[in-house]
């Protein structure tokens, strides 16, 4: 069964970029694993990216997880937890789409650089690429 990998806004905007390295890990990845991206990277690119049509080509050719019941209630439950451990518990985009992620079984790839990973520090749950 193939895994789904879930590329993080910084991810997907590198490959749009043509940020080499990414497109060779994309490329491992694209021939064993589904490649998808959240409904906010989604919205997220829209915004950033100039060029719509790169971003809908791109979007058409990844799956899109959506930010439905199942993740809203994700997100809610790593909220509670962040809260009560003293870290916040707002709903930022990385809690957003962390909930996608774990309500979809999906492993994210996202930039482990210190100041990337520090988003998704402290998420129980979250499986990562």
């Amino acid at each position: 069964m193939m895994e789904k990998i879930c590329l993080d806004f910084d991810i997907a905007l590198d490959f749009l970029r043509g940020d080499k390295a990414t497109i060779e890990k994309l490329k491992y990845y694209a021939d064993r694993e589904e490649i998808c991206i959240t409904s906010i990277t989604l919205m997220h690119l829209l915004e950033s990216v100039n060029k719509t049509d790169v971003v809908n080509a791109f979007s058409g050719s990844v799956t899109i997880l959506p930010f439905d019941k199942k993740a809203a209630q994700f997100a809610n439950k790593i909220a509670i937890d962040l809260r009560e451990r003293g870290d916040g518990g707002r709903m930022s985009d990385s809690v957003l789409t962390a909930a996608i992620c774990m309500a979809n079984d999906a492993l994210l790839y996202y930039k482990s650089d210190f100041k990337y990973a520090a988003k998704f520090d402290g998420i129980k749950g979250l499986r990562k690429v």
